[in-house]
């Protein structure tokens, strides 16, 4: 392939004409880095999407579609222990239905997140684009908190192991305060979960029918009817539910 090189120009057309090529090749070699630049963000930016997208539908969704399909099973199960505590029913029956009350102890997933913020791709996308992905996100750490929290009043419920046939008074009083407790952890965990589905909705990010189908179909061949389908009817999505107590 023959190269033309450049010469010595002998009049200032020809020295125009030569330095008009050479910007001419600057700009196109810019636009050309610019373009691949901007290819391979738009790539970064979808890969990153993708992840948030099945990190919130296959993990956290349907951990958090658990939480709000079983909010009344597991209150049913703390009334009937309240009921038989308060009755003074015999220790063996009283430590049987707190052995079967266990709620589901999960982690909530946020390594897309946090991949995503790492990447600086909030750079190359709108800030509307950022606040709807973060919206799922902020909520995560709370119900975390909150999932680590009613596993520890989970174990204060278990009875101690001395001898007798019913509950010493200090017993009682102390499994009735983790009743109370585990309540309010199970309306805290449903109410946040609930903002993940809606979050989810808006977002486009929401189990599919078909794994919302499966999942129902789990839950109530263990629980029966009770467990019931989530409705976000209502949600507020800019409710921080203050009045939950993340420890």
């Amino acid at each position: 392939m023959e190269i033309h090189k450049p010469h010595a120009a002998k009049t200032w057309r020809e020295f125009f004409i030569e330095l008009g090529t050479i910007i001419a090749g600057i700009l196109i070699a810019l636009a050309l880095e610019q373009t691949v630049e901007a290819i391979h963000w738009q790539h970064k930016v979808e890969d990153a999407a993708r992840a948030m997208r099945l990190e919130l539908r296959d993990s956290d969704g349907p951990q958090a579609y658990t939480r709000v399909a079983l909010q009344a099973c597991l209150d049913r199960q703390l009334n009937v222990l309240q009921v038989a505590i308060v009755a003074g029913h015999n220790r063996a029956e009283i430590v049987a239905l707190a052995g079967d009350y266990r709620p589901p102890y999960r982690t909530w997933d946020t390594e897309a997140w946090k991949a995503t913020l790492a990447s600086d791709i909030g750079s190359h996308v709108g800030a509307d684009q950022m606040i709807d992905w973060s919206k799922p996100y902020r909520i995560l750490p709370q119900l975390e908190a909150l999932n680590a929290q009613e596993h520890t009043d989970r174990i204060v419920l278990q009875p101690t192991g001395r001898p007798g046939e019913h509950l010493s008074p200090g017993e009682a009083d102390a499994m009735l305060v983790a009743v109370q407790r585990l309540r309010a952890d199970n309306r805290d965990m449903s109410q946040f979960s609930r903002l993940i589905l809606f979050s989810a909705e808006k977002s486009g990010t929401s189990m599919t029918p078909d794994q919302q189908s499966h999942l129902l179909g789990q839950l109530r061949a263990h629980y029966k009817n009770c467990a019931t389908v989530p409705s976000t009817k209502g949600v507020n999505p800019t409710d921080q539910l203050r009045d939950a107590r993340p420890q």
